[in-house]
């Protein structure tokens, strides 16, 4: 039993390493700009179907699959979360340094949204690869996942920023499980929140009937 636990932790992480590796081979084969994001879709799709039961699936035959479908609706909405990210961080950098009280007072605000943003942003990749809806309505699905399940939220976050500072602390484990690692742990807490979703939608099924 010991010994089936071993095995089965140990070509878990193999796994991973090798989701990986395909990450970071099929971004450089985009040349970042157009292979990033359906790497990281197509990496969130495999961790889905593991942590879903299904363990015997072709890994680099269902990423290369995933990766050629999604390389232009994912870039979409990769390269949309993106400008919004870095025009937000634009004004909270500039609301932070220039001297102007009315600026200044702005600064607190636009940080609030920052981090509302950058919370929502973690739910778009599972509900993307789990509800396989529009771009708008991955957008719409997160945000109402962040006001309804605060607590999750919160526990994804906190592991998300764990596990960034351990990949900061040691920066060799990032060509490793850096970014397998990071979809793991979002996928993990997401597929919690789902499960409560579909279970609350069940209930007022029946209550309907």
């Amino acid at each position: 039993m010991a010994m089936e636990r071993i095995y089965y932790f140990a070509e878990s992480i193999i796994r991973l390493v090798y989701v990986n590796l395909l990450a970071i081979v099929f971004s450089l084969l985009g040349f970042i700009v157009v292979g990033f994001f359906p790497a990281i879709v197509a990496t969130f799709y495999i961790i889905k179907k593991w942590l879903t039961g299904f363990n015997d699936i072709h890994i680099t035959k269902h990423f290369w699959k995933i990766f050629k479908k999604e390389l232009i609706r994912s870039n979409l909405l990769g390269w949309l979360l993106t400008v919004i990210g870095v025009l937000l961080y634009i004004n909270m950098s500039i609301a932070e340094v220039i001297g102007h009280s009315i600026v200044q007072y702005s600064y607190y605000p636009i940080v609030t949204v920052f981090s509302v943003f950058i919370c929502l942003c973690l739910f778009v990749m599972p509900i993307y690869v789990y509800y396989r809806v529009s771009i708008f309505a991955t957008i719409k699905n997160a945000c109402i996942l962040l006001v309804v399940h605060p607590l999750n939220t919160l526990f994804m976050l906190v592991a998300t920023v764990l596990f960034v500072l351990f990949i900061r602390i040691i920066p060799g484990f990032f060509p490793v499980i850096g970014i397998s690692g990071f979809a793991m742990i979002i996928m993990w807490f997401s597929l919690r929140t789902f499960a409560r979703v579909d279970h609350m939608q069940k209930g007022e099924n029946k209550g309907v009937n």
